[in-house]
């Protein structure tokens, strides 16, 4: 009687663990594991082949591939397929950002479901007008906005979740606010706080919401947790902090530090430095002073800063438009778009698309396994790039790309032109100086419909170099191809085979110009006028015509 075949035990393990991550996301603990999914649900697949090869050193007697595993794994290449598109569209970010629905209720977390009732109390608390304020909440709103000078007014709404009205009564007939100075008759702050922790015995539930009006020019710090945070025309110090929903500044005149978990920040017409730490959707709008942005997992937003921008964010995306000052961007597996940029850029990504338009100045980008396109750059662009796909369109200064298993196409540089790449193409249209390529394993393209003077050189291996020049240009060239020949158009440069099937080219054409130094191995060189290029490329792409047939 044969033995029965045990279960695989990294299926046990994968579901246990998978369950284990999304019970702790919906009490708002560690990353996003719906997005995560949508990149890495390969993953699945990877964990599929492990348990067989385990299951074949465990039997000893093979593996077999059943139709349902092979039914499984089409499903998981469908689904993943798609969830990947959805999540990179507008649509998987209103997703994410979406609130839960129970039947037609709407409830976000710290929200309790049941039948409420609401109560409202008034309370002010005298303050002088350079005393700190701080102000500590749970499960609930505060809304800040300036008051008088020399009191903090409060307005307390108590919603009590309660089936009977005369019980919720007496529950929020306990709940009240209170402003404690501390530090004895000279305060050094306030703090204004409900009296929560004394009632978290009596396992009532309940919300607590704070409008709060303070002096204009206060120093506030505030502390909150399941509730909205807003903050609307007011000039001092501001550090405000909440998680599990929105916070929202505007119109203030002051400098201030923020921080949200699992929701949407938004900052709009802010006058002062601003730095936020967030895991969550951050907006910001019309900003006179400096940004400081760390991010996780979710897209940051940033329009009109009258200032300098540094951004951190990791599997999110990351938009930045109109800026005045430098701006550094930190970006892992993000998406990134910068636009109109005054002045330089530092740009460090992966994985996801990069757009750079409009910039002022420098631009500094290091990249691996993206598609990049740079454009409009009035400055000098440097490049370090692993495996990405390099579009460089009107780059007023030089262009200097270091490159590995990178594709690039340079369109119109007026500066140096400086790249190294491997393993893919290198077209290089429209330079006004000199130009420097080499490559392996790809292709060398170069064209200019007038040479600088600045010297060219092409060195390639195991990959051909063409080269367009004017038929009317001036320069000299020295070429050698190894294992491979050498074609001109030129009339007045003719190629030599040498011995061991080495072909050279040296010469001159027109007048005095710069040097063509064209070295490659096992490939051609071929050094073509623009207008036989153009001609031979038309014929090319020119649609075939088919013979006629008589009858």
């Amino acid at each position: 009687m044969s033995a029965k075949k045990r279960p695989s035990l990294l299926a046990a393990l994968l579901w246990l663990s998978l369950g284990c991550l999304f019970l702790l996301r919906s009490f708002g603990i560690g990353p996003d594991v719906w997005y995560i999914a949508t990149r890495y649900w390969p993953v699945l697949l990877i964990l599929l082949g492990l348990g067989k090869v385990i299951d074949y050193f465990r039997q000893k007697q093979g593996v077999s591939l059943r139709f349902g595993e092979v039914f499984g794994i089409l499903v998981i290449l469908l689904v993943g397929a798609f969830i990947t598109k959805v999540a990179d569209s507008r649509i998987g970010e209103v997703f994410r950002e979406m609130p839960i629905h129970i039947g037609n209720t709407s409830v976000r977390p710290g929200q309790w479901l049941g039948t409420s009732y609401r109560y409202v109390d008034e309370a002010k608390f005298p303050v002088a007008a350079t005393t700190p304020i701080k102000i500590d909440n749970s499960y609930g709103n505060v809304v800040l906005s300036a008051g008088n000078d020399g009191e903090v007014r409060v307005r307390l709404t108590k919603v009590v979740y309660e089936n009977d009205e005369a019980k919720a009564k007496q529950i929020a007939s306990q709940i009240r606010v209170e402003g404690t100075p501390e530090g004895g008759a000279e305060a050094s702050a306030i703090q204004v706080r409900t009296n929560r922790d004394s009632l978290a015995s009596m396992d009532y539930r309940f919300n607590t919401e704070l409008e709060i009006q303070v002096p204009l020019k206060a120093q506030l710090l505030v502390r909150n947790t399941f509730g909205e945070v807003r903050a609307t025309g007011l000039q001092g110090k501001l550090d405000l902090g909440t998680s599990h929903n929105t916070l929202d500044v505007r119109d203030c005149s002051a400098d201030v530090t923020a921080s949200n978990r699992f929701a949407e920040s938004r900052f709009l017409n802010v006058t002062g430095n601003l730095s936020v730490d967030a895991r969550g959707r951050v907006y910001v709008e019309t900003l006179k002073g400096d940004l400081n942005v760390r991010n996780e997992y979710s897209p940051v937003e940033i329009t009109d800063v009258e200032g300098k921008v540094s951004v951190t964010n990791t599997e999110g995306r990351v938009s930045v438009d109109k800026v005045s000052k430098p701006v550094e961007i930190q970006a892992r597996g993000c998406e990134v778009s910068a636009s109109r940029l005054a002045d330089s850029l530092k740009l460090n990504a992966s994985h996801r698309n990069v757009q750079i338009s409009e910039v002022a100045a420098n631009v500094t980008l290091q990249s691996q396994y993206a598609g990049i396109t740079v454009k409009d750059v009035k400055g000098n662009v440097d490049i370090e790039s692993s495996y990405d796909r390099l579009n460089a369109d009107n780059i007023g200064g030089s262009l200097t790309v270091r490159g590995k298993g990178t594709s690039v196409h340079a369109n119109s540089v007026g500066g140096h032109v400086e790249i190294a790449s491997t393993l893919k193409d290198v077209t290089v249209n429209n330079f006004g100086d000199g130009c420097m390529v080499t490559n392996e394993f790809g292709d060398i393209t170069l064209s200019t419909p007038a040479v600088g003077k600045g010297d060219i050189s092409a060195k390639n291996r195991n990959g051909s170099i063409e080269v367009f020049l004017p038929d009317s240009a001036g320069f000299a060239v020295e070429a050698t191809a190894r294992n491979g020949n050498i074609n001109s158009d030129f009339p007045a440069l003719a190629p030599i085979e040498g011995p061991a099937d080495v072909w050279t080219l040296k010469g001159k054409a027109g007048a005095s110009g710069p040097k063509l130094h064209l070295e490659t191995d096992y490939s051609n060189i071929s050094l073509r006028t623009r207008e036989k290029g153009s001609q031979a490329a038309e014929e090319e792409n020119a649609p075939k015509k088919r013979p006629s047939r008589s009858i």
